[in-house]
């Protein structure tokens, strides 16, 4: 078995190839909305974990409500922090604790960024039964892993990479799907259960750093896919990282893979005037040079797809369940298992793409099906698919995926 010694001692050896940066001055980038209403985030040493729960349901161009705890933007499906500055010190580590939407960070900075410390948002690794009945939980902003119940059977892993099959591992950036200039922003899958008892690795999570200075990497930055303790199986997708600043320091390291080499790697991108040929950055990118004010959302006329109903009733708009034997943890509940008709909406998207529906129970093998255009246009569209859902009083997770053509 490959160790995550070895493995991390193979990531050392791969080095951003960028032109070095010049002394002379750049003019700092003008930041949307950074206000500096979160305050500063100093933190000096230990373990420090952000929960993003806490965090107050609002509009992010907004002032911050609850200073330090960030706004969560549904409209935007992120948390947003407005800091003035950032210091994460040698030996400190900061995690996240996910909202319950599993949103992505968002840290918009009117000031520097140093990271010479840890700064993680991994997914969780697959837990050995009886452990293994929950689908353990991604990064921020990425996908939870599958679940494995000995008695009922595998789960696929969520997410549109999810691994399927027996240990499948997850997908992102070879799959595709998202954007290369993570636009939106959104993390890696998860990775199927194995019927040797364990679940499958939850996606690396996914995150955006502005800053109107600089940032300095001296550390380490991760958003890895989570993995099977007992093998390369099971590895959930690398997530994604994208920073954006004036310059971009340091001889820190930058990493979004899977675990050991199981699943997917995921994407990083760099937007500065100016770059350190010293970070090293897995998997590799390509350096660009930041609009100023650089995007930070997609636009009001991006595509979009949304699960409006299923067998007649009204999807909720901000999903929020856990995926878990507890049938209590819904967001809508069905008395049948009858063929039942999911019905989703299209927006800003042609009508001669493909919209894929993923019907994902907790403990069984994933459906893949195609929705029909039954009425509208590129503008606006309404698509359904007709099937029966999987064992009753068990979790289903409906998922949807728009490829244009």
């Amino acid at each position: 078995m490959k160790t995550n010694l070895a493995y991390k001692i193979k990531l050392a050896s791969l080095v951003l190839s960028l032109t070095a940066f010049a002394s002379a001055g750049y003019a700092q980038l003008t930041i949307p909305y950074a206000d500096g209403s979160d305050g500063a985030l100093n933190i000096t040493s230990g373990t420090n974990v952000i929960d993003l729960s806490q965090a107050v349901t609002g509009v992010w161009t907004n002032t911050s409500a609850s200073p330090g705890n960030g706004t969560y933007d549904p409209t935007q499906w992120a948390v947003v922090f407005k800091y003035s500055s950032v210091n994460i010190a040698s030996g400190a580590v900061v995690t996240f604790l996910n909202h319950p939407t599993h949103a992505p960070v968002v840290w918009l900075v009117d000031g520097d960024v140093e990271i010479d410390g840890e700064l993680s948002l991994d997914g969780q690794n697959g837990q050995f039964f009886p452990g293994s009945l929950n689908a353990v939980e991604p990064g921020p902003g990425g996908f939870r892993g599958g679940a494995l119940s000995p008695s009922y059977g595998l789960g696929s892993g969520y997410g549109p990479g999810g691994g399927s099959g027996n240990g499948g591992n997850g997908s992102y950036s070879d799959y595709p799907y998202g954007a290369t200039n993570i636009v939106p922003l959104i993390g890696g899958s998860g990775a199927a259960g194995w019927t040797g008892g364990w679940s499958g690795g939850g996606g690396g999570g996914a995150m955006l750093i502005a800053a109107s200075g600089q940032i300095t990497i001296n550390g380490y930055f991760h958003a890895d896919g989570g993995f099977n303790a007992s093998d390369t199986f099971q590895g959930g997708s690398g997530g994604a990282i994208r920073l954006v600043a004036n310059q971009i320091l340091g001889n820190g390291t930058l990493e979004a893979v899977s675990h050991l080499g199981g699943g997917d790697v995921g994407r990083i991108r760099l937007e500065a005037n100016g770059f350190a040929n010293t970070i090293t950055v897995n998997p590799s990118t390509v350096a660009a040079t930041p609009a100023n004010p650089p995007v930070i959302f997609p636009s009001t006329n991006a595509p979009t797809v949304t699960v409006l109903s299923v067998a007649g009733q009204i999807a909720p708009t901000d999903p929020t369940a856990r995926v878990s034997p507890n049938t209590g943890a819904t967001d809508l509940a069905l008395a049948t298992t009858n063929v039942v008709t999911i019905v989703l909406q299209t927006m800003n998207f042609p009508t001669n793409g493909t919209v894929n529906v993923y019907i994902k129970p907790l403990y069984s093998a994933q459906s893949v099906l195609s929705a029909t255009c039954i009425s509208g246009n590129a503008n606006q569209a309404l698509w359904q698919v007709s099937t029966a859902l999987p064992y009753p009083d068990a979790n289903v997770v409906i998922q949807a995926h728009a490829v244009a053509p």
